[in-house]
């Protein structure tokens, strides 16, 4: 990991989670489970729920501008605004038009990036190039999810995983390095995806038959996950020229604690260097990285020259990792 004066980097980052707080014993009440059931399968306690005035865009929001006043910026020196979402306030405009209205910029390029899971890791990656390429100075990358808006809660196998929240890094020359990213699909419809769309036009016939809300072959996600991650992570850590041993704090995707002690033993990674909220907060798609990182950053986990390693994977099937120094 070569040092250069030239590079994008994140320059400030924040997150934001919906007051209300939706616990197991919650769950109970709605759909056939229990706390035990689902803590043994997936490590989560508790997620936060978005109000029903409260929108994506409108989450998104929030954490954009606790990681531009993070970056000690203000809104008017953002250029761009990439969004990764899977909850969208509409299908168009984009939610991230919404971003931009929410903080007063006009004529800016703003972009929603729709895989679900990776949504972050894809903008962080896309947010580097725009800042590499000198056309923009300052570019905003959000993870922002109202799932609680998509997910079927008579399906407890769902149900149980989702919550709302999101995460933000403001991304300009200089700040923590963005070493290297890579994103990758390796398309697979079934494992997980939301039917409504062109294949699937919602009618008034159809209005109101769930084709809107997630559907997911959970064990079809795993076995995709526990390959594909440690192929990257491997890949990751050779173009790097550094080992497991090397990386100071892993943030993964919060998708299932049981597959992510699973990813750390694999890979070698102690599992104290690995960044673990999902029992407060559970999946929140593409907000889940940024969330997690914003926590490790408040916490004091992070300190100049860290090797971060980020990843996620999600819809698509999606995947992507970054690696930051600190």
């Amino acid at each position: 990991m070569s040092s250069s004066q030239q590079h994008a980097g994140i320059l400030g980052i924040g997150s934001y989670a919906p007051e209300r707080i939706l616990t197991n014993d919650d769950l109970t009440k709605i759909v056939d489970t229990s706390d035990e059931w689902i803590v043994s399968r997936t490590g989560i306690k508790e997620r936060r729920i978005a109000r029903d005035d409260e929108y994506t865009s409108d989450i998104a929001t929030q954490a954009a501008l606790r990681a531009i006043e993070d970056a000690g910026l203000t809104p008017e020196d953002i250029d761009y605004v990439l969004l990764g979402t899977a909850s969208p306030d509409n299908p168009f405009p984009n939610t991230a038009a919404w971003v931009c209205k929410n903080l007063g910029l006009m004529d800016t390029p703003a972009l929603d990036v729709s895989t679900a899971c990776s949504g972050f890791l894809f903008c962080l990656e896309l947010a580097t190039g725009l800042v590499e390429s000198g056309r923009y100075k300052n570019v905003l990358a959000i993870g922002a999810e109202k799932l609680s808006s998509i997910v079927d809660y008579t399906d407890r196998t769902t149900c149980v995983l989702f919550g709302d929240g999101s995460g933000a890094a403001l991304v300009g020359m200089g700040g923590h390095r963005i070493h290297q990213t890579r994103c990758a699909t390796d398309f697979n419809y079934d494992a997980l995806y939301i039917e409504a769309g062109s294949r699937c036009p919602v009618t008034k016939d159809s209005k109101g038959n769930g084709s809107h809300l997630i559907r997911m072959n959970g064990r079809e996600v795993y076995r995709f996950v526990v390959s594909k991650a440690v192929t990257l992570m491997e890949e990751c850590f050779e173009r790097a020229g550094i080992s497991a041993e090397d990386i100071d704090l892993f943030v993964p995707h919060q998708a299932n604690l049981n597959m992510l002690e699973f990813l750390v033993k694999r890979l070698e990674i102690p599992a104290e260097k690995m960044m673990v909220n999902i029992q407060k907060f559970g999946n929140t798609s593409s907000a889940s990285v940024p969330i997690a990182l914003d926590q490790a950053y408040r916490e004091g986990r992070l300190k100049k020259g860290d090797k971060v390693l980020l990843l996620a994977f999600g819809g698509g099937l999606s995947s992507g990792y970054a690696l930051v120094e600190w």
